[in-house]
């Protein structure tokens, strides 16, 4: 696997200022000082938008294990919490809980890694998560090829294992 990124001072600040963004809505809840029904969508904008951020623009720095360490703990801290506090009443709704979108943060993380490691052994180069900057048949300056077919389907492979895993219970 080649261009692991260094970490860098935005990589520390963006992982810092989502921890305590985290800390910030967890005791605005605690102490009542967010409406409930802000905590509820804040909670959903916490969980997915980081997700498909980082697994979209953000992917390449999750090569760099010490960046994936950091968001591998973050995600699994707040899966514990999804698992101990989903089942609250004043958490579930309809569709299920309204915590629900907090896993997906560490499915992002597990699922890049593994859908990475797959593509590696069996093409014995680099995936490359296609986005809105890089598509089928363009030129990647880090890997120095061509974004193929591949790169393409198992980019959205990881999505949708990343939409259920986090959508349903």
């Amino acid at each position: 696997m080649k261009h692991v990124p260094e970490v860098k001072a935005f990589d520390i600040i963006l992982i810092f200022t989502y921890i305590i963004w985290c800390v910030f809505l967890s005791i605005g809840y605690k102490t009542e000082y967010f409406e409930f029904q802000f905590v509820k969508k804040a909670i959903g904008l916490t969980g997915f938008a980081p997700a498909f951020l980082i697994y979209g623009i953000y992917s390449k720095k999750l090569r760099n294990n010490k960046i994936f360490l950091a968001w591998f703990v973050i995600g699994l801290i707040q899966f514990i919490i999804y698992l101990l506090y989903s089942d609250l009443p004043e958490f579930s709704n309809v569709k299920g809980s309204v915590l629900s979108p907090i896993k997906g943060l560490f499915f992002t993380v597990i699922v890049y890694r593994a859908i990475r490691h797959l593509y590696y052994k069996i093409f014995r180069r680099e995936l490359i998560i296609t986005d809105n900057r890089g598509f089928v048949g363009s030129r990647s300056l880090e890997e120095q090829r061509t974004i193929g077919k591949s790169d393409f389907v198992f980019s959205i492979i990881g999505c949708l294992i990343i939409i259920f895993a986090t959508i349903f219970p």
